[in-house]
């Protein structure tokens, strides 16, 4: 493939990175948390309420789901920040992706080039799964994935150098990190890549090596140390049996052998459809030379290899979510730009690439000016907004077609990039207040109002979702409770209001949780004799 002028590189690339900013930056903390969110931010918000941040919880009760090295990070932004906020929440998602996309450069740049790097980065950080919805949530699985990524690369590194100690002091120190996150999908990662590198190298032998012993030392001391310490201040086994389920429940010895097969054709679709619109890249999957070529060169080899042993961990894991292949999709992605680049304009599958992508922004394009007609926003500042960015998109859609046609994965970029700033600016503002969870946000905002100098508890078996508990806590700064004794006189408690009004209750308002959409109801407890 021709190389593009450096002059028009050097400008489109801090075009991009300037873009970026916008992109993932406005109304980042507009919508309303999830329930993933919300639960990583309620643990590091308890953390900060107990000063315990060795055994998390949740209304005060342990919480082994996850381990606890997110909620450090999120705790240290909200000390820095010294809010909750949905902004503040989702920022270390944020830095964590541009310092992914970082990595995904060096780590490339070093083996392939700088274009394919540079392209490989910001490929994975616009496609649509990454750009449209895990870059907008404060999720810990960005975060995570960098990590495991960063550790593959690294295990390729010091294997080519034969530097064993550094090998296996660094890719387990890294593995305790991404443990500390997410648990036994870490090891997972480990024991399949670290096999799958030394025999690719030849290198078995060194699985007996000293050199990793002292990397299993590294591992035990700190994952067993926090596990030890977990356990002074617990004295809870069930946190090791949650460390298992929390690994096994997606698996089919929770769902059984025909959901699985189910799953197994529906798994590549569902890819194809949250990696849009680079999953168009899928063609040269098709194509002899693609697979020829791996073996061409050591690092697309090792990481075809990479890809391969990791994969079918997910493809059988019934309900796996996207984002669980975070790790996963650039090393897809570095490889099937590797081989794009190499390819000439007059080449059929560089053609037909690129009439796909066509296509597909042309349907884009279709959907905006859909999206545009069907919304009133006419008169009003969004209007203004979608005028100019639809002329930003619409001029770099036509150098795109007839002009620069070797910068063209550039321009498509940047053109994703404008979708998003347009997404933030007047999608976002119309679809938030739609949401449940805002409904849940308004009603803990009425309840704070009603209940700040009173003491709030939630009865025993209350259904409230995780997004209003941590709204709840947050505007009041304090752990919202369950109680487990007698109800107490002068108290507020968020009742199921499937239950019967009890003895001294008055009810003052009622509204939906999201979760199981059940009705709520926010009560004081009474002295029956007044």
């Amino acid at each position: 493939m021709q190389q593009s002028a450096p002059g028009y590189q050097k400008y489109l690339v801090w075009f991009i990175l300037i873009l970026l900013i916008p992109a993932l930056f406005i109304n980042l903390g507009m919508s309303p948390l999830i329930a993933d969110e919300a639960t990583r931010g309620l643990v590091a918000f308890e953390m900060h309420q107990t000063g315990n941040l060795i055994s998390p919880t949740i209304n005060g009760e342990y919480y082994f789901n996850k381990p606890p090295l997110y909620n450090w990070i999120l705790l240290g932004f909200f000390n820095l920040s010294k809010q909750y906020s949905e902004f503040v929440l989702r920022l270390p998602a944020v830095i964590s992706l541009l310092i992914f996309g970082l990595i995904i450069y060096a780590t490339t740049r070093k083996e392939l080039g700088r274009r394919v790097a540079f392209l490989s980065s910001l490929v994975f950080i616009s496609c649509g799964r990454i750009l449209f919805f895990d870059s907008m949530r404060g999720l810990i699985d960005l975060s995570f994935s960098m990590v495991i990524f960063l550790n593959f690369y690294l295990i390729y590194y010091f294997l080519t150098r034969k530097k064993y100690y550094s090998l296996f002091l660094v890719s387990y120190f890294l593995t305790s990190a991404a443990f500390l996150m997410k648990g036994l999908p870490a090891l997972i990662f480990q024991g399949l890549t670290l096999f799958t590198a030394l025999a690719y190298f030849k290198s078995l032998k060194k699985l007996f090596h000293p050199s990793h012993l002292s990397g299993l030392l590294v591992f035990i001391i700190l994952v067993g140390g926090y596990y030890f310490l977990l356990w002074e201040n617990t004295l809870e086994p069930e946190f090791f049996r949650r460390l298992v389920s929390e690994s096994t429940k997606r698996t089919f010895v929770e769902n059984g052998v025909w959901t699985t097969i189910k799953h197994l054709f529906l798994f590549p679709i569902d890819q194809v459809y949250h990696l849009l619109p680079w999953s168009l890249l899928f063609i040269f999957l098709f194509s002899k030379s693609f697979y020829s070529k791996l073996r061409e060169k050591q690092y697309p080899g090792y990481l075809a290899l990479v890809f391969v042993v990791n994969i079918p961990v997910y493809w059988t894991s019934v309900g796996t979510h996207p984002r669980y292949l975070f790790m996963l999709y650039p090393v897809l992605l570095i490889l099937l730009v590797n081989y794009y680049s190499e390819l000439k304009q007059e080449d059929r599958l560089y053609r037909t690439f690129w009439n796909m992508i066509l296509i597909f922004t042309g349907l884009t394009l279709l959907i905006g000016t859909w999206y545009f007609l069907t919304h009133s926003i006419a008169g009003s500042g969004k209007a203004l907004i979608t005028y100019c960015i639809t002329l930003a998109i619409v001029l770099t859609a036509y150098i795109f077609m007839y002009n620069k046609k070797d910068l063209r994965f550039e321009l498509l970029i940047i053109i994703l990039l404008f979708l998003r700033i347009f997404f933030n600016l007047v999608a976002l503002p119309d679809r938030m207040a739609k949401t449940p969870q805002y409904e849940e946000k308004k009603a803990a905002e009425k309840i704070h109002s009603v209940t700040q100098n009173s003491e709030l508890m939630l009865a025993p078996v209350s259904p409230a979702s995780v997004e209003f508990i941590y709204y709840m806590s947050t505007a009041r700064n304090e752990i919202l409770r369950k109680e487990h004794g007698e109800f107490k006189v002068g108290t507020y408690y968020i009742f199921d209001d499937l239950n019967p009004l009890r003895e001294g209750e008055k009810k003052i308002m009622e509204f939906e949780s999201r979760w199981k959409k059940r009705k709520l109801r926010l009560s004081l407890i009474e002295n029956p004799e007044n």
